[in-house]
């Protein structure tokens, strides 16, 4: 015999499959549209700590969330990447940007100095799961833009010294060329 329930009925707290699976369709499309995704740990600081620490970070262009491991193994699994889930351990939250990997790296390596707490786990960059070390080398190196106008300069440099060497007989008989028009003068 089936039990008869009783009773008004409750609502499940997570909001069931249904919102589960919503959830990681939000994660996953999070996911497959970010180049880079820092993984953090951010046992020991308050609500209010993590409030202020997204508030420094949304005006670079990067979001921080605090995720559940179980959903978002799921939604890299689902987006194909696969490193991500071996980067889960602890309360997680992430770091996502669409921009340059050094510039989110940076942000985040400057903005968790603060926080002692605050602990960066790993990173999934370029297709390749990183360490937190390689986090933090590649918080150090130049963002994209200098790197270009670094390449630049060196580019342009050899090119300007070809220019004045090929100019320099011209200006010399310019010059030979004014002085004989004064003597004639």
């Amino acid at each position: 015999m089936a039990k008869i329930k009783s009773g008004p009925k409750t609502k499940r707290k997570g909001g069931g499959v249904a919102a589960k699976a919503k959830a990681v369709a939000a994660l996953e499309s999070d996911i497959a549209s970010a180049s880079t995704i820092i993984v953090t740990e951010y046992r020991g600081l308050t609500v209010q700590e993590l409030q202020d620490f997204r508030r420094k970070l949304r005006p670079r262009g990067v979001e921080y969330h605090v995720v559940k491991n179980s959903l978002f193994g799921r939604a890299a699994e689902q987006s194909k990447k696969t490193g991500l889930r071996e980067l889960l351990s602890g309360p997680t939250a992430i770091a996502i940007g669409s921009g340059d990997e050094v510039d989110l790296a940076k942000s985040l390596v400057e903005e968790s100095r603060g926080y002692k707490a605050f602990k960066i786990v790993g990173a999934y960059v370029g297709g390749r799961a990183m360490t937190a070390a390689d986090v933090q080398s590649l918080a150090k190196r130049p963002a994209r833009i200098q790197l270009q106008a670094m390449l630049v300069g060196s580019l342009q440099a050899p090119l300007s010294q070809v220019v004045a060497t090929l100019q320099a007989p011209l200006a010399n008989l310019v010059r030979v060329l004014q002085a004989r028009g004064q003597q004639a003068a």
